[in-house]
């Protein structure tokens, strides 16, 4: 497996991508916030990173610039400094591989070469599988709350979570 930049002609075979294996009942994946964040990868200001297995995609991340983290996280952590990882997903037949955790620990290398001193994700309360790739990274949970906008199932909440860079 390697980990390598997203290619500007797979962004459309991305994109479904992560609707087909990034869809189930943890995943807030709304079509226009989806849409958003393709034109946000065309356009530059996001970066995505594509695991492939002998030339098919097994898992994709995508992240933010340092400084462009959303609002959610700025009682938490300061915005200018932090990377906001918006999306990791593994396709189901790959799942429990340690992609994920490849993945991010790919973004950690290039975060700290862009002088961020920390990372930030949210997720699911419920997730495990994400929890658990999230645990393995270092990533420390900093809040929980009831999120009914993003959240329609199980305990309704969203953990936001951060992972210090260490220089």
């Amino acid at each position: 497996m390697i980990i390598r930049p997203s290619l500007e002609d797979e962004l459309e075979k991305l994109q479904a991508f992560l609707v087909e294996q990034g869809s189930n009942q943890w995943n807030y994946l709304p079509e226009d916030g989806v849409n958003e964040q393709f034109r946000r990868l065309t356009q530059g200001s996001d970066h995505c990173l594509v695991a492939v297995d002998k030339e098919t995609v097994v898992g994709m991340a995508i992240y933010r610039q340092p400084g462009d983290a959303p609002n959610i996280f700025a009682k938490f952590v300061n915005l200018s400094r932090a990377v906001y990882v918006a999306e990791v997903v593994v396709h189901s037949e790959f799942t429990g591989k340690g992609i994920g955790t490849s993945l991010m620990k790919e973004i950690i290398i290039i975060t700290k070469e862009l002088g961020a001193k920390e990372l930030v994700i949210d997720r699911h309360e419920q997730n495990l599988a994400s929890a658990g790739m999230m645990r393995k990274v270092g990533f420390k949970e900093l809040d929980c709350f009831v999120d009914l906008r993003r959240r329609e199932t199980g305990s309704q909440k969203t953990s936001i979570l951060n992972l210090k860079l260490q220089d």
